[in-house]
C-alpha cells in the first residue's frame, strides 16, 4: 500500500522549515540553540517519521508537540516571539500551526473524535423521533405494535417513536 501525501502535512513542513532556518542561523552566527530547540527538534523528528508509519499517532505527537509549543515550553526558531497574558506567554507561530493543523487535519479528527458528530447525529435523530410521534399520535394499538415489530420495514426511528406513543398511551 503506497501512502499518499496530502495537504495535512503543511503545518509540518513550516515546522521542519523553520527548524532548517533555526539551525543554519546557528551556523553561521554566534546564536546557540537552547534546551527548547532541542526538545522541539525532537518532537517535529517524532512527528515527521508518524506522519508516514502511523497517522493516528502523528495527530496526537504533533497536535501535543504544537500545543506545547505554544505555551512556550518548546521552540522551534531562533527567535523567541512570545505575548503574555499577565505571568502566561503564548507563541504565536504555534498558535498559528496548531489552527492550520486543525483545519487541514478535520476529517482525520472527526474518526478519531466522533462524540461531536454522533452528538449531531443524535439531535437529528431525536428530532426525527419526535416527528413521527406526531405523525403516529392518531394511530391504533395494534397499528403503532406493527410499526414497533423489528420486521415492520419502518426506518428505526419510525419504531421507536411507535414505541414511546406505546409505552406512554398503552403502557406497553
Amino acid at each position: 500500500m503506497r501512502k499518499t501525501i496530502g495537504k495535512d502535512i503543511i503545518p509540518l513542513l513550516i515546522s521542519i522549515i523553520l527548524l532548517i532556518i533555526s539551525i543554519g542561523i546557528t551556523f553561521f552566527t554566534d546564536y546557540t540553540l537552547n534546551y527548547k530547540h532541542y526538545v522541539g527538534i525532537g518532537l517535529i523528528g517524532i512527528s515527521t517519521l508518524l506522519y508516514f508509519k502511523n497517522k493516528k499517532l502523528f495527530v496526537y505527537i504533533f497536535g501535543l508537540t504544537l500545543i506545547l509549543g505554544i505555551l512556550n515550553l518548546i521552540d522551534i526558531y531562533y527567535s523567541n516571539i512570545i505575548f503574555g497574558i499577565g505571568p502566561i506567554k503564548f507563541n504565536p507561530i504555534f498558535l498559528t500551526l496548531l489552527i492550520i493543523f486543525l483545519a487541514l487535519n478535520k476529517e482525520l479528527l472527526n474518526k478519531m473524535f466522533p462524540e461531536k458528530e454522533l452528538a449531531e447525529n443524535n439531535a437529528e435523530n431525536i428530532k426525527l423521533i419526535k416527528h413521527y410521534e406526531q405523525k403516529f399520535e392518531s394511530k391504533t394499538e395494534s397499528e403503532l405494535k406493527n410499526i414497533a415489530d423489528e420486521k415492520s420495514g419502518y426506518v428505526n426511528e419510525a419504531k421507536i417513536a411507535s414505541r414511546n406513543i406505546l409505552r406512554n398511551k398503552y403502557v406497553l
